[in-house]
């Protein structure tokens, strides 16, 4: 797939997999030839039980139809989306592209999904195979006034609720990179939140809402999102995502790919870890934390891990380690758990 652009070669991967992956046996194949199970690496978090802490992060699965052959190559969880309550085609193609020096990624994508109707189908679907937690990264379309907001939010968070595990809240669309960040702002997420969990008070199943974090932000902003987890009803944060800041090591030419765009990839995982470990010692780790950006190895996942995340989330892994990634990671991460139990014995 490294010789097809960017989003072809993920566009065909992604149909090849949804196909193996459409029935039992399918998945059945996947399984066995990808997954790594082990009860070391089972956990916990926001009351939702993980298989492992290994997750397959927002853009992967933007239409709910790969999380079950997902879930069959090793990944604990997947979160589909981002998701908008109507269909959006994203940005205009060419919209991701490699930088294969720096393994990252480079896109321009706005967003690109079937809308909450169609998402929804995919997902009543769900009972169907193995089952893989799932959670759903939401967001209003890309043109909507802000007193509408909260009303967005939720054209996508209730037809959800019945069929995903936990939430992931993207804010990006009301805060952007934050220099031009006020305390409406901060209001305006807040709002957001109240109506979310003002529905969810009134259902019998109770779905985690968590808040995602970009790396962009000033630290101050950061802060504010951490005040709002302590002060709401909220059960945790996503740290972080793409940036659109990280140019200090490219070329001119790598550079202008970036224009208007975000990266993801190997560059991140610095500020992730830096993320991680502020926002958790913020809050003196009284909350999960989701670990995203930069994690290419089993390695990088333990540091993210060790950090404070108790979870984490991969990308630009599956991209440039294939689909052996997850359970290559979760079978290291087992051993290196044996090791530390051994040697504690």
């Amino acid at each position: 797939m490294s010789l097809l652009p960017a989003e072809v070669g993920h566009n065909f991967s992604s149909a090849v997999l949804r196909f193996i992956g459409r029935g039992n046996m399918g998945q059945w194949m996947l399984r066995k030839l990808y997954s790594w199970r082990h009860p070391s690496l089972e956990r916990e978090v926001f009351g939702v039980r993980f298989a492992n802490p290994i997750g397959a992060a927002a853009g992967l699965d933007r239409d709910a139809t790969l999380y079950r052959p997902l879930g069959a190559l090793g990944f604990g969880f997947v979160e589909i989306g981002t998701i908008t309550p109507k269909p959006q085609a994203g940005g205009i193609k060419p919209r991701l592209f490699r930088l294969r020096g720096e393994r990252a990624l480079v896109h321009r994508m706005e967003f690109p999904n079937c809308g909450i109707e169609k998402c929804v189908d995919h997902l009543r679907r769900r009972a169907y195979g193995h089952k893989v937690v799932v959670g759903a990264n939401i967001a209003p379309n890309s043109v909507v006034l802000p007193d509408r907001m909260p009303v967005e939010y939720l054209k996508t968070f209730r037809p959800l609720y019945q069929y995903v595990d936990y939430f992931t809240v993207n804010v990006a669309p009301i805060i952007g990179s934050g220099e031009s960040y006020c305390a409406t702002d901060k209001a305006l997420v807040e709002r957001v939140l109240d109506g979310l969990f003002d529905f969810r008070r009134g259902q019998n199943d109770y779905r985690p809402v968590l808040l995602k974090i970009s790396p962009d932000w000033p630290m101050h902003i950061v802060d504010d999102m951490v005040q709002i987890l302590i002060d709401t009803p909220l059960d945790g944060l996503v740290v972080a995502d793409c940036s659109a800041r990280l140019g200090s090591r490219l070329s001119k030419r790598q550079l202008s790919r970036m224009n208007g765009g975000v990266m993801g990839g190997a560059p991140l995982l610095e500020r992730t870890i830096e993320l991680v470990d502020y926002v958790c010692r913020k809050m003196n780790y009284h909350y999960p934390v989701i670990g995203v950006g930069g994690i290419m190895s089993a390695a990088d996942a333990q540091r993210v891990l060790d950090a404070g995340a108790s979870l984490v989330q991969c990308y630009s892994a599956l991209h440039y380690e294939g689909p052996a990634f997850a359970g290559r990671a979760c079978r290291e991460l087992a051993k290196k758990a044996s090791n530390v139990t051994d040697q504690s014995l």
